[in-house]
């Protein structure tokens, strides 16, 4: 029988992931789908049909990002209901696994594309935050290239003569801030056009997990010919994102337009791509948003002036 404590913990939980689910803009079918649950089951927590679990708290912090707040709720009902403390889940095998739980935030992601000498240099650099029970042993990765996005027939027969290889990227990865480890990569599934891989948070020489309340940075960076690439650089949001920075450097002979647009609801409005000067005659557009909404799509795209050289269209266009 619920006590009447627990009946009051459990009110006040459900209040708080009601207020936070609002704040955020979410119905509770979105909020469902960015947790990996039943739309019912939201429902169910919030009348008091479901006692919120460690995992549902957890993974709904992730989504909602309250500060605490929802993790705080559950603790009270936690200990109104008498249930002991949770222990944290070790794994002694370290088998990486690429079903990862929703519970990574990206506190801060950087991402740069910048040409030179024919090839068009990608970084990313996210700042990961583990907030489940459960250590992360892998992170997923997509490098996705499209020539001709508007033009799928010419974009399909062109990466069938000249398919996209993960030994030609130069693909590499680290994990951590002042001393970072590489990273082991793992192909996962592999097109034309795209190789979809996990990096392992591990290595030949050490096992690195990611483990319950910890952080890290993980930083990986590729290069694509530009006759391979299109005039757009898009950035996905897979996991919950506090902040995001943007930033395309071409050469400023090229009088590039640099644009920005959202392929999906990115709960933003208005926003535009900075210019400034770069180093060495080049010129950097730069795109800052926060609190993006998972699912979102941000796209930079670009045209060359009419003072770019001929032959400049060639390479990314």
């Amino acid at each position: 029988m619920t006590s009447q404590l627990e009946l009051t913990a459990r009110t006040a939980f459900a209040q708080v992931l009601t207020v936070w689910r609002t704040r955020r803009g979410l119905s509770k079918k979105q909020l469902a789908a960015s947790m990996g649950y039943h739309p019912s089951y939201i429902s169910h927590v919030e009348s008091l049909r479901h006692h919120p679990t460690l995992e549902f708290a957890c993974r709904a912090e992730a989504v909602l990002a309250s500060g605490g707040e929802i993790i705080s709720r559950y603790e009270q009902c936690r200990q109104a209901a008498g249930e002991p403390a949770p222990t944290p889940v070790l794994r002694n095998d370290y088998e990486p696994s690429p079903m990862l739980p929703a519970t990574l935030v990206i506190e801060e992601e950087n991402a740069t594309l910048a040409y030179a000498d024919g090839w068009y240099f990608c970084r990313v650099e996210r700042v990961v935050r583990n907030v489940g029970d459960r250590p992360v042993t892998c992170y997923p990765v997509r490098v996705d290239v499209d020539r001709y996005p508007d033009q799928p027939g010419v974009s399909r027969r062109l990466y069938a003569e000249s398919p996209l290889q993960l030994s030609d990227l130069d693909f590499e990865a680290h994990a951590g801030d002042e001393q970072p480890e590489p990273m082991d990569v793992r192909v996962t599934r592999a097109s034309d056009a795209y190789v979809k891989m996990v990096l392992i948070f591990g290595n030949a020489r050490a096992r690195f997990p990611l483990y319950p309340g910890e952080r890290t940075r993980v930083t990986y960076a590729y290069r694509v010919p530009a006759s391979l690439w299109g005039q757009w650089f898009q950035r996905d949001i897979r996991f919950p994102t506090r902040a995001l920075t943007m930033s395309l450097r071409l050469p400023a002979e090229l009088a590039a337009e640099v644009s920005a647009e959202t392929l999906s609801y990115a709960g933003i409005k208005g926003f535009s791509p900075t210019e400034s000067p770069g180093e060495n005659g080049t010129v950097v557009y730069t795109l800052r948003l926060r609190e993006l909404l998972l699912t979102s799509q941000i796209r930079l795209r670009w045209r060359f002036g009419e003072r770019a050289p001929a032959g400049w269209g060639d390479l990314a266009a």
